[in-house]
């Protein structure tokens, strides 16, 4: 029976619902998914209230097929396109639209659709008319699927789908002669098998194509081209350099596919010697560049060790002594330039593995150890291990020679293991390796020791725009040498008592089930808070403000004689909240500027402020499972039955109108926090308690937050507006200023 629809939505749910289609339990398969009109065993729907061009809609259906491809889903075997107010359907099959489901579209699968044109049969059916109807319900029930080609589109998305759906399999399994790629098994008549002579053009995508637990041991990424070119820049310089006489090698041990080398000359890639562990990497960089470098390792044949090539861990003592290698740096005649972006994989401090693997021993390992020089937690960082070793074996004492390393810039600002002659170097964004955005150091370093510099200037700094590179700004790196940890408040008091509440890293008590409690926890009245602020650099692990003791004990605690200067180590870590710029976390933390800062009144207050009004302070008001009441004494609360110790020490201060400003905008907030359902009077409130009990939500339909107190809501969001310009004029520039930024 025909009815008019003004909305698709609405005829679309009485269609599932004449067809007995379980669209919202979704029958164990989600129906409404990737934005199309639905997917149902082996069928794909549009639908339109009418359709009065037969050629756009079919084209909208094959661009979500196109779609459903790359995403590695089934790709239906039938297409139906549903004329709502007629009640007329029509099917088509996808194996008539091979080539377009093959085809990348860009843009929304609704727009420009125009000029295509239906080809083949098709089939028009009026539902209507009963023994349509019934020939339809048949069509909808059939479970087939068009198996589609495999190609670097998709590749990724059906090799992740293969490891989700496999647990144990490894990229082996999908990848090699007889695995699912070439031969499909728990993909047949879903796929093709993939017929190409070698895995050549899926090169650029061999990092993506590492399941899960593999792809964390190996740190995988490609360097994108545009950062190779530049890199390249540096490897001419150390060239360069070679002295008159010499000849030289450039040596990759982490090649992967080839991606850096890729772009290098003809001549330059001829004194390439290159490895790579992974045994699929290993594999496309000889097809790419075996006939243009002079080696490829290893030097005879390569071992498969599950999934790697035994003779090319780069951490192993065997390949230290690579013969082969070592006949050019044995020989003086050679100088050795080293080309490496190593994997940035950090290992915890008791799975300290082989470089690229999941080893938990290595030879470069335990000779890094031994180096009295080096930090022990310096050595849980693969790229650390790369770093150490290109200076330990292979460049040694020949200050001709060279070191490009792309990596992150701690290992020369905090871990001191590159402290050599700097010559060039630029910062890349860390976000087209695969990651977020962030910055990647690319350096040449001489090979001549340089422990005085303290800062390298005016360093420039490339994105990447549309395939382009493009120079974005100039920084300073600057070294760092202690943490703010220097300036814990490690006293003890006589009327110090052993406590039994702990804090987690979300403000509220630990209670049995949640982390290990690995120290002591104190009572005392002049405590108030503690802070964790220990390591260098500056994100949401680093920092916690929390009302007791940290479960882990990378605290320390707050005490009202002396909490005002030490609100600063907290505050200075927040400066990861407001970054302006992805390479904005080249700044540190550090306690080199000493104690200076205690000194200055104006910026204590503008802490104080900052501290009590932030979202990321966590301490709370509650009652302990010891029955104690805690106070959020860093608070500016003047509601409450109880006064705490921040509203008493601001009145110390004088005001400047912005502080009178930001204060004023909390003072509302707090009273529209008082007119909600869960307050409590004998609380003190800080933004973060109030976010997380009572500025509450629902959800609709459409799973869209619906604030309760949408004013207080409101509030919250200018609030936290105010206080990153708050941060930024009158925080920031003294923590530069005090060294507790660098």
């Amino acid at each position: 029976m025909s009815k008019n629809y003004i909305t698709e939505k609405e005829g679309q749910l009485d269609f599932f619902e004449r067809y007995h289609i379980r669209y919202d339990t979704n029958n164990s398969e989600e129906v409404l998914k990737d934005s199309t009109d639905g997917i149902y065993l082996g069928g794909i729907f549009e639908f339109k209230p009418l359709i009065n061009d037969l050629n756009k809609v079919l084209f909208q259906a094959v661009k979500y097929l196109s779609k459903e491809r790359i995403k590695g889903h089934n790709v239906p075997a039938n297409i139906f396109l549903v004329d709502l107010n007629k009640n007329i359907t029509y099917t088509f099959k996808s194996k008539n639209y091979h080539k377009e489901i093959h085809t990348v579209y860009t843009g929304p699968s609704s727009k420009q659709n125009e000029g295509f044109i239906v080809r083949g049969t098709y089939l028009k059916l009026n539902l209507n008319e009963p023994k349509d109807d019934i020939e339809f319900r048949k069509l909808i029930l059939e479970e087939s699927y068009y198996p589609i080609d495999i190609d670097e589109s998709c590749i990724v998305g059906w090799a992740e789908r293969y490891y989700n759906e496999n647990p144990k399999v490894t990229k082996d399994d999908f990848l090699k002669d007889d695995g699912e790629l070439r031969v499909p098994d728990k993909f047949k008549n879903l796929i093709n098998p993939y017929k190409g002579e070698t895995n050549e053009k899926f090169k650029y995508l061999m990092d993506k194509l590492n399941d899960k637990l593999r792809k964390k041991q190996l740190g995988a990424f490609y360097t994108p081209i545009p950062y190779c070119e530049k890199a390249a820049e540096l490897v001419r310089e150390a060239i360069k350099r070679v002295p008159k006489g010499n000849d030289y090698i450039i040596l990759d041990r982490c090649a992967g596919t080839g991606n850096l080398e890729s772009v290098l000359t003809d001549d330059e890639l001829e004194h390439c010697i290159l490895g790579t562990y992974e045994y699929y990497e290993w594999l496309v960089l000889k097809e790419r560049l075996e006939d243009k470098v002079m080696k490829i390792l290893p030097d005879g044949d390569a071992t498969f060790d599950n999934g790697f090539v035994k003779e090319n861990d780069a951490m192993s003592e065997e390949f230290v002594n690579n013969s082969y290698i070592k006949k050019f740096i044995d020989d003086p005649k050679y100088t050795i330039i080293m080309f490496e972006n190593p994997p940035y994989s950090e290992e915890s401090t008791n799975a300290s593995g082989s470089a690229k693997t999941g080893k938990q021993k290595s030879f470069v390992l335990e000779e890094m150890k031994k180096d009295t020089t080096i930090l022990g937690k310096v050595t849980n960082e693969l790229a650390n291990r790369f770093i150490w070793s290109a200076y330990k074996y292979y460049v040694k004492n020949d200050e001709n020679s060279s070191v490009i390393l792309f990596s992150p810039a701690k290992y020369w600002k905090i871990y001191n293991i590159s402290d050599k002659e700097y010559v060039d170097g630029f910062i890349f964004n860390r976000k087209h390796f695969h990651a977020s955005p962030g910055s990647i150091s690319c350096i040449l370093w001489k090979n001549k020791n340089d422990k005085i510099r303290a800062r390298i200037d005016n360093i420039k700094v490339y994105e990447i725009d549309d395939s382009k590179l493009i120079e974005k700004d100039e920084v300073n790196i600057v070294k760092c040498n202690e943490t703010i940890s220097k300036l814990y408040d490690k006293r003890s008091f006589d009327d110090d008592i052993e406590g039994s509440v702990w804090n987690g890293k979300d403000g509220y008590e630990v209670i049995g089930g949640g982390p290990k409690i690995t120290v002591k926890s104190i009572y005392n009245k002049n405590i108030i808070a503690s802070i964790e602020a220990d390591a260098f650099q500056c994100n949401q692990i680093a920092v916690n403000l929390i009302r007791n003791r940290l479960y882990n004990g990378h605290d320390f605690y707050l005490r009202s004689d002396n909490y005002l200067t030490k609100l600063p180590l907290f505050v200075s870590k927040m400066s990861y909240a407001y970054r302006d710029n992805w390479y904005d976390d080249l700044y540190y933390t550090t306690s080199d500027g000493g104690t200076k800062f205690e000194k200055d009144r104006t910026f204590l207050k503008s802490c104080l402020i900052y501290t009590a009004l932030s979202p990321f302070n966590k301490i709370l008001s509650f009652t302990g499972s010891d029955l104690r009441d805690y106070k959020n004494e860093v608070s500016l609360d003047t509601l409450s039955n109880f006064t705490p110790q921040a509203i008493t020490d601001l009145k110390t201060f004088k005001l400047n109108d912005t502080d009178r400003s930001i204060i004023k905008l909390w003072d509302k907030i707090m009273l529209e926090a008082s007119k909600t359902i869960n307050y409590n009077k004998n609380y003190t409130y800080g933004l973060y308690q109030i976010t997380q009990e009572l500025n509450t939500f629902t959800k609709d339909e459409n799973n869209k937050t619906v604030y309760d107190y949408p004013n207080l809501n409101g509030d919250i969001n200018s609030l936290k507006t105010k206080l990153k310009i708050y941060y930024k004029k009158f925080i920031e520039p003294k923590c530069f200023k005090y060294e507790l930024l660098k």
